[in-house]
């Protein structure tokens, strides 16, 4: 059976709960990814992806000003490492999201995107 170990990414991009939106989205297009694991002191806290980009934006803020702990999701769901694909994926239908963070003894390890499960199904 395919895990979620297998398909993950392991280098995950990281920010700090204090890091400017407008860093986050000149980061995300320079990785070519489509969210940031939300950092303080090293735990996890927080997802932020294009979607809370885009609802920033829309609700007039200013990308300069705010941070990601402001747009953040704080309300996610994670995966482990040993986790079926066919569970990951029906987490990301549940909780409305494209990827999820992968933790293993409360560290995170790694990433699960939608792309992820994609590329594997072709494999």
């Amino acid at each position: 059976m395919t895990t979620v170990a297998d398909l993950m990414t392991a280098d995950v991009l990281t920010v700090d709960q204090d890091t400017p939106l407008s860093q986050i989205a000149r980061v995300l297009r320079a990785r070519d990814v489509g969210s940031a694991i939300v950092t303080d002191e090293g735990k996890l806290v927080g997802v932020i992806s294009e979607r809370e980009l885009v609802d920033s934006i829309a609700a007039g803020r200013n990308p300069d000003v705010g941070t990601a702990i402001m747009w953040m999701r704080q309300d996610f769901a994670t995966a482990v490492p040993d986790m079926s694909l066919e569970r990951a994926a029906e987490l990301m239908r549940e909780s409305h999201v494209r990827h999820l963070p992968v933790v293993e003894n409360e560290q995170l390890v790694g990433v699960i995107s939608v792309s992820n499960l994609l590329a594997g199904s072709h494999a």
